[in-house]
């Protein structure tokens, strides 16, 4: 008998304790072009993509609930103004706009890459991963790459793709929206904290509405 109860305090406990490791928000990622920004850029960029990380891509992973992600309407998206403004007063395209439940946890380099991309109409291509954890902020590994085709001329009349590299850390806060920066395009990143609803236990001097009364003494 004890020890069945030393056995159910420890599964309570390392229950507990990786409940306690995981912490769900609620992310939005905005990436978006910027309308021809070549004639600002003075660095030599890759010709090529560099190499792939190994990478779940994240719509079908939101999709499928891998991992516990869940998918959030468009309805919901707090940068839904930013978009707008980007397309009609900067006139930007966007390249990549979700958002989604994540439950985080600690431990950047064990956790998961994943990929997002998208095309827009001025011939820019996205092909990107992000990386998540959490500590004492939200952290994000991200390396996106967003290729234009046919840009640059090389010798002999041929010409090649460019190719835009950000690779970048940042502890994220839930209370700030932050900016990723680049001559060539933008990220935007939203957080915001989900309580996870505790069941509530019934009262046991109060009987469910649901249980059968029984009959007064005499009837």
């Amino acid at each position: 008998m004890i020890s069945r109860i030393i056995s159910f305090l420890i599964t309570a406990l390392i229950t507990t304790v990786a409940y306690a490791e995981v912490r769900p928000y609620a992310l939005e990622v905005l990436v978006f072009s910027r309308p021809e920004p070549v004639q600002s850029i003075t660095e030599v960029f890759p010709s090529t993509e560099p190499q792939d990380p190994e990478s779940f891509d994240l719509l079908s992973s939101i999709n499928s609930g891998f991992q516990n992600l869940t998918s959030l309407p468009d309805s919901s998206q707090v940068l839904r103004n930013s978009a707008l403004r980007i397309q009609t007063q900067l006139n930007g395209q966007i390249l990549f706009h979700k958002r989604w439940i994540h439950p985080l946890t600690k431990n950047q380099k064990a956790n998961p890459w994943f990929r997002i991309s998208g095309v827009a109409d001025n011939g820019f291509r996205l092909n990107g991963y992000l990386r998540w954890s959490i500590d004492r902020f939200i952290e994000v590994d991200a390396d996106l790459r967003v290729t234009r085709a046919s840009l640059r001329q090389v010798p002999y009349g041929t010409s090649v793709d460019e190719v835009y590299v950000l690779r970048e850390f940042r502890k994220v806060s839930s209370k700030d929206i932050h900016y990723l920066d680049h001559p060539a395009f933008g990220v935007i990143i939203a957080a915001e904290p989900i309580e996870l609803a505790e069941p509530r236990g019934q009262p046991v001097d109060e009987a469910s509405e649901s249980e059968t009364q029984p009959l007064p003494p005499g009837e």
